[in-house]
């Protein structure tokens, strides 16, 4: 926060459970915002603050957007009532084009839950949804199957956005370490762990007869008992503390293969169906071989499978076979390190991608002065 944009918490309570082997956060917060000279009084609750109630004085929000006078309005889409009530507001008070990003499905019924206020607040996100795309000009996605699905819901205009790298040099791979190096770096939350131990175990059966593969994660994530016992075995497998991108990047150097991975149960796949994972093009422009373990239909899988940009292995009964094979003939972390390469180098440059928003903006913009 800004020191003009300064929080005073009145409430603050955080309760962490072990539940069936996994962290479960119990959250509430009240805090009050001073935005200028308006208070505006903020609760979240529940999971992943999956409600906000906000009350304020418009008259100061009025009085700054017309001091600033924008051009244009960036609105991402994001799955929460109150946001996309003002993105419209802002559109209907500038009379601008706006132009928007959705990344996650906060739409389609494809959805495991069993909480009937998860589906309360789905149904008002599909309404507020149905509402705030018309004011949409432009929508940027990372995934066709995103794409697709929201120009049939809303006719929108829909164009794909992938995360971009400024490109030094990305290592050349000659040569295969011993043991064989998988490094894990992100979240383990929404089930992840589980297919990252389900690595492990794969791992542990390979290394009987003697140390082939050892795989590292690096995470900023707690883990429980039942989740250290399971991927931080202190032979085969490792679990670390997060670092930084620059040490990252040191690592991903003396390692072979870097894993991308989803969950495989109902609920989580469907959430993640249509999503792309920035830690893909991290993946990518490693220097390492790719791997991603999750199901066939998810997002950043169809795109590395349609690229043969990595090793993409859909079920729980592949992992083991693919790690077996790739102990056996090495060359295949050679060819698929190469992969990784050519498409980052040919989906991925940031200065396409910069170009192409600039663009974008600057004939939006220009449409927005001329009406």
């Amino acid at each position: 926060f800004t020191d003009s944009f300064s929080p005073i918490i009145t409430h603050y309570y955080d309760e962490v459970k072990e539940k069936n082997g996994e962290l479960v956060h119990n959250l509430e917060i009240d805090f009050i915002i001073n935005v200028d000279k308006a208070n505006v009084s903020v609760k979240l609750s529940e999971e992943h603050c999956d409600y906000m109630w906000v009350t304020k004085d418009s008259e100061y929000l009025d009085e700054f957007i017309k001091d600033f006078a924008p051009d244009i309005v960036f609105a991402p889409c994001y799955g929460n009532t109150f946001m996309l009530r003002l993105t419209r507001y802002v559109a209907k008070l500038t009379g601008k084009k706006v132009i928007s990003y959705i990344s996650d499905d906060s739409y389609t019924l494809k959805q495991f839950n069993l909480s009937l206020f998860y589906w309360i607040n789905r149904f008002a996100v599909r309404r507020q949804l149905r509402k705030t795309f018309p004011y949409y000009s432009l929508v940027y996605t990372m995934t066709e199957n995103q794409k697709r699905q929201c120009e049939k819901d809303f006719g929108a205009n829909m164009k794909i956005l992938l995360k971009s790298v400024a490109f030094g040099e990305i290592p050349e791979k000659n040569s295969v370490g011993n043991p064989i190096k998988l490094v894990y770096a992100g979240g383990i939350y929404l089930n992840r762990w589980k297919t990252l131990s389900m690595v492990a175990e794969a791992v542990r059966r390979l290394n009987a007869d003697g140390a082939k593969i050892r795989l590292d994660i690096y995470t900023g994530n707690e883990l429980s008992k039942k989740m250290e016992s399971q991927l931080n075995d202190g032979t085969n497998s490792f679990v670390h503390s997060a670092v930084s991108q620059e040490e990252l990047e040191n690592i991903y150097h003396n390692s072979d293969i870097a894993l991308h991975t989803e969950s495989f149960d109902l609920k989580n796949r469907l959430a993640v169906r249509m999503s792309f994972s920035t830690k893909i093009v991290d993946c990518l422009s490693s220097g390492c071989a790719v791997m991603a373990i999750c199901d066939k239909k998810q997002g950043g899988f169809v795109y590395l499978k349609e690229n043969n940009a990595a090793l993409c292995v859909s079920s729980k009964s592949e992992i083991y076979n693919t790690l077996e094979s790739i102990a056996n003939n090495q060359n295949i972390i050679l060819d698929y390190a190469e992969n990784a390469k050519k498409c980052c180098l040919l989906n991925h440059d940031k200065k396409k991608t910069t170009n192409m928003i600039v663009s974008d903006f600057e004939r939006i913009a220009n449409e927005s002065s001329s009406n």
